[in-house]
């Protein structure tokens, strides 16, 4: 998976979906069994490309039903064909996060403070990008804080407000892995929830990270989150095999 490699960042495995899940296009099932939006996005659009035939259509678009790891319910993506034969929009609906607490914990001699957005099979901590000089070594204080809670993957979001602009930073404990990812899903999905929780209200925005940008788009009423949808293009790249 080197990045100079096969300039790949996640590795998912594409399997039949389980007995339970018949209604499911394929399974997507990621390496440290998280779950990861960007790679569900990326599965509904290479379905599409390929033409499968368990898929629907609704008007020009096509609704890709798909079991992944990480989430007990169905995604449902809808991908929109672009001009451009391998690009496509890709929009995922994303499980309704479990939890939002209120974090903080001192690093630097300093109190940072932060909110924790638990989704099925991730935890995400948002917390501003204030200057931390070691966000490596920052990550692993919060981490040893976290440690006696049940997650597959965590992740830092480093957000500055003023910019839009986040930089993830992901742990899969199956792999024991630490990664700086070029774009979150789950972890946009976490900024946009802990906004709406600050704003008491529904958002609608574009999140720009260090590969591009997503918009998240979280529906609110009485602060209470109801609908997680998140929608970028998805451009397939490369096709071929990799012998290991």
């Amino acid at each position: 998976m080197k990045y100079n490699n096969l300039c790949a960042e996640q590795v998912g495995f594409i399997e039949k979906p389980s007995s339970e899940n018949q209604a499911a296009c394929m399974r997507l099932h990621m390496m440290g069994d998280e779950f990861c939006a960007n790679a569900t996005r990326a599965l509904a659009a290479l379905l599409v490309y390929r033409q499968h035939p368990e898929m629907k259509q609704s008007g020009e678009n096509f609704i890709v039903p798909l079991e992944v790891s990480g989430s007990e319910d169905l995604i449902h993506c809808e991908v929109e064909i672009t001009g451009e034969i391998n690009r496509f929009i890709s929009t995922a609906s994303i499980p309704l996060h479990k939890g939002l607490h209120s974090f903080s914990i001192e690093f630097e001699k300093k109190i940072l403070e932060g909110t924790l957005v638990e989704f099925p099979g991730i935890l995400h901590l948002v917390i501003k990008d204030q200057g931390i000089s070691d966000k490596e070594a920052f990550f692993q204080e919060v981490k040893r804080k976290l440690h006696p809670m049940e997650w597959e993957a965590l992740g830092v979001m480093f957000y500055d407000e003023a910019a839009s602009y986040m930089e993830p930073l992901v742990y899969v404990k199956a792999t024991d892995s630490l990664f700086w990812e070029r774009g979150c899903g789950s972890g946009t999905a976490a900024v946009g929830v802990a906004l709406s929780h600050q704003k008491q209200q529904s958002v609608d925005m574009e999140i720009h990270q260090p590969g591009g940008s997503l918009q998240v788009m979280v529906t609110s009423s009485e602060n209470k989150v109801t609908n997680i949808l998140l929608k970028g293009s998805v451009k397939i790249v490369a096709e071929g095999f990799v012998y290991l």
